[in-house]
């Protein structure tokens, strides 16, 4: 079940009637003596812009954040955001900012829009740490803004910083970075010079995985398709799995015969190719992660159609490693 969508469908399924809740946080962190693994950063503010689906703005939050386990503002951390202690120790704790954060984001449906990929993650750390409620049991699907504009400019891979997207599109520049509510404003300033076309590519945050195989994700997004497993009790068990292993065109579903065996150049990455009489070469690539509270092994497959270019370079990789391991 996803709070935001009171359902367990895909994002997609519904985002044409979904608020968008554009969010950026501030964190402080601690020595390397203090650092939390759980929680490496502590949020000091939480900043948001609610759009209606006609990305019309409908409502700010900002508040600032009391921290309770690193105390003292980092010195890098204060140069950044410019804050100090003194702004700080009025505020409310972690988990009544957060409820009244959620009480803002409503109960219509809704989707989290962000500025690159960090703050689901540090704020679903800080939720575990606070013990409060989860935003989602499983995958968390979101709009990636930075990576919405690379599409939107014509390359995919290109990420730019805020500000120069904000001087790109020529939007005012009224308020300072840095602060939670500010670059929320500035990335829905953003979002709203995306074309629409693009938001099917959403992205997701793996800080909670697939809890069987029935909730595991899979997504097609039209150019490529992508899979998340389920955690594995250990990686021989991750790669021998019969769904993470196989090579499916991702234009027809076709199970295709491998022309190059699955192999990997690190112990991370994994690839194998094969053909489809249809529509050509595909190439499956398989990064192994690791969940942040069980540390146990999953898997993030993309499978998409390649050029005879990217043939000829994952052939060279494939002989590479082989060579490598018979030296």
């Amino acid at each position: 079940m996803d709070i935001r969508t009171g359902t367990g469908l895909s994002i997609c399924d519904t985002i044409a009637f979904m608020n968008y809740i554009v969010l950026d946080l501030e964190w402080n962190m601690g020595s390397k003596k203090e650092e939390l693994k759980v929680m490496p950063f502590e949020i000091i503010e939480i900043g948001a812009v609610r759009l209606d689906p006609e990305r019309n703005e409908t409502g700010r939050f900002s508040r600032l954040v009391r921290p309770k386990v690193y105390k003292k503002m980092h010195w890098a951390n204060k140069s950044i955001v410019h804050l100090e202690n003194s702004d700080l120790k009025d505020a409310d704790g972690f988990e009544m900012v957060y409820s009244e954060f959620l009480a803002f984001c409503g109960d219509e449906p809704y989707i989290f829009c962000t500025w690159g990929d960090s703050d689901l993650t540090e704020l679903q750390r800080n939720i575990y740490y606070f013990d409060c409620l989860p935003i989602s049991e499983g995958p968390l699907e979101f709009l990636d803004v930075q990576k919405l504009n690379g599409y939107n400019e014509g390359s995919p891979k290109n990420r730019i910083s805020l500000e120069k997207a904000v001087e790109e599109y020529s939007i005012e520049e009224n308020k300072g970075f840095h602060r939670a509510v500010n670059d929320a404003a500035y990335t829905a300033e953003v979002l709203k010079h995306i074309d629409r076309k693009y938001e099917i590519y959403t992205s997701f945050n793996t800080y909670h995985v697939p809890s069987s195989p029935d909730t595991e994700i899979l997504k097609d997004y039209g150019s490529y398709v992508k899979y998340i497993s389920r955690c594995f009790p250990g990686k021989p068990a991750l790669l021998h799995n019969k769904k993470v292993r196989s090579l499916i065109c991702p234009v027809c579903g076709a199970k295709l015969e491998k022309n190059l065996p699955l192999f990997s150049p690190n112990g991370k990455h994994y690839f194998t190719m094969g053909r489809c009489r249809m529509h050509g070469t595909v190439r499956s690539k398989i990064r192994i992660k690791k969940e942040e509270i069980r540390n146990l092994p999953y898997a993030v497959k993309t499978t998409r159609l390649i050029d005879d270019e990217e043939k000829t370079r994952l052939k060279q990789k494939y002989q590479k490693s082989i060579s490598s391991k018979s030296e």
